[in-house]
């Protein structure tokens, strides 16, 4: 058998979230956003801040987060960017982090309840788990919800090391999250393959650290020009059984 272990990343590979986003109008751009629930409670919590005010905020702040991550990739927890957000708002104070951590287990709550699981995912995995060792890598910036999503929907005890960037401190592309996972398992590189969706998180990530990747062509358009290439595309995560098959 070619590997020993196979590492997976969880959102877009495992699990997924609904695709309806609502349109939001912000200062007059439509923009396609999921904030757009949390206008009740960012009402009730900051009732002297507009709610198209915030959300333009929110969009500042992180657009400033993913700036500032090359090339450590350090993560910023959610509760940091909402607290973030309500400094840039004017509202500095005693209260200010229990408002933002408020925010954030809304957020993350409603985020937790937009993810679904394909059943032929668990079937795959719970499979192939039976042959290897099976490992998480994910970007995330709240570990309980991860955690939680994970539980929902029936897989947290599937994976001998399970590392989300916001408990780790760190986020994909950089190696030190799979090497990680690499230590926790106790195998090296050239024996575990990692199976992820994205190009630059996944793949790179994944390469930099000398480990093989499946690439999860879900839409079917092919890497982007200049890509690194994959060892392997498919289009779904139950072709990895055929693909494992052929190489053992």
């Amino acid at each position: 058998m070619r590997y020993r272990a196979l590492i997976f990343d969880l959102f877009g590979t495992l699990v997924l979230f609904r695709p309806k986003v609502p349109t939001l109008q912000v200062a007059g751009t439509a923009w396609r956003s999921t904030m757009e629930w949390m206008r009740g409670q960012v009402e009730h919590e900051l009732p002297e801040v507009p709610f198209e005010a915030f959300v333009r905020v929110v969009m500042s702040v992180t657009e400033e987060i993913v700036r500032a991550r090359p090339p450590e990739y350090h993560e910023v927890p959610s509760r940091e960017r909402f607290q973030r957000v309500l400094v840039e708002l004017g509202l500095e104070g005693p209260l200010t982090e229990q408002t933002a951590e408020r925010l954030c287990r809304q957020h993350m709550a409603h985020l937790a309840a937009s993810t679904e699981m394909p059943a032929e995912h668990g079937d795959v995995l719970r499979r192939l788990r039976a042959e290897y060792q099976t490992a998480l890598v994910s970007n995330f910036d709240h570990g309980p919800t991860a955690h939680r999503i994970l539980a929902h929907h029936g897989i947290d005890e599937l994976f001998g090391a399970t590392v989300i960037s916001a408990d780790f401190g760190r986020r994909k592309p950089h190696p030190a999250i799979f090497s990680a996972a690499l230590d926790q398992l106790g195998i090296g590189p050239d024996e575990a393959l990692f199976i992820g969706d994205t190009v630059v998180d996944d793949v790179c990530g994944a390469r930099s650290v000398g480990m093989d990747v499946v690439w999860i062509d879900a839409a079917g358009e092919g890497l982007p020009p200049g890509s690194p290439e994959p060892t392997f595309a498919v289009r779904r995560l139950a072709e990895i059984e055929t693909l494992l098959g052929s190489l053992a």
